[in-house]
């Protein structure tokens, strides 16, 4: 695979605008209607890499994963805004509080320390801290998902490879249907988000709601500029970006969303 330098570059420079919510402390506008008794508490712990998957054949046989370290919290800013939108869409007014964490520990280890048991997510002290400072009493947790992911190629084969969090699966090998002519052209990059939403009332620790995002697509290589190209060089960098960041933003808004109406 060509170098991912610059799309390294990118993602060290790039800085998505991230709009902070109303915290605990926030006084409510004259008149208005009182707000909802509950704050929410948000923490993503899935923007600190991407994960890029280099697949050969349909069973993904010899894949090889190359995480790409992403500095900047674009992603987990882009899920907080999500998150915070599909919770406003279901009680306008309620309170969050954002937590805003880089701690490679917390990344690393969350499946650790967020473990659950019987219903019930263990929060570690420095986390639940935290939120009892901003008066929360939920916490929306969007974490990293493992799975297998499925892509579709032509002649009604399917390809298979084990991903986790946000990344692409890389295959050169492939043929990939093109929707769009309905002829198959070999190779193919696939964007995909694998994600855990848990709403959480911190009072038990009792995991209120829990959904899976599990989503992939696969875009053909013939964007790349020879056909002896990787299929990586389909997407320029700020594609590339892009991409992810409306995954994230597209699937755990409407994540969230359906989290707090089943929740109400």
């Amino acid at each position: 695979m060509p170098p991912i330098a610059h799309l390294r570059r990118l993602l060290l420079a790039a800085c998505l605008g991230f709009v902070s919510f109303a915290s605990a402390q926030s006084a409510p506008a004259p008149a208005a209607p009182p707000a909802d008794p509950r704050v929410f508490g948000l923490l993503s712990l899935i923007g600190d890499e991407l994960n890029i998957v280099i697949a050969r054949g349909a069973k993904a046989d010899g894949t090889r994963n190359e995480p790409l370290p992403v500095a900047e919290p674009m992603f987990d800013n882009a899920a907080i805004q999500a998150a915070g939108t599909g919770i406003r869409k279901v009680i306008p007014r309620a309170e969050l509080a954002v937590l805003n964490t880089r701690s490679q520990v917390l990344f690393d280890r969350q499946r650790e320390l967020f473990a659950e048991a019987n219903g019930v997510m263990k929060i570690p002290d420095a986390i639940r801290d935290a939120l009892k400072s901003q008066q929360a009493t939920h916490l929306m947790l969007i974490a990293k998902h493992s799975g297998v992911a499925q892509m579709h190629f032509a002649g009604n084969s399917d390809g298979t490879a084990q991903v986790e969090g946000l990344g692409f699966c890389i295959d050169a090998s492939m043929l990939v249907e093109n929707s769009s002519t309905a002829a198959a052209q070999r190779g193919m990059i696939a964007p995909f988000a694998y994600i855990n939403v848990s709403l959480v009332d911190l009072s038990s620790s009792k995991v209120l709601k829990k959904q899976t995002i599990a989503v992939t697509s696969t875009i053909s290589s013939a964007r790349a500029q020879q056909s002896n190209q990787s299929p990586w060089l389909a997407l320029s960098a700020a594609e590339k970006v892009s991409i992810i960041d409306r995954l994230v933003q597209r699937e755990v808004g409407r994540t969230a969303q359906e989290i707090m109406q089943a929740a109400k």
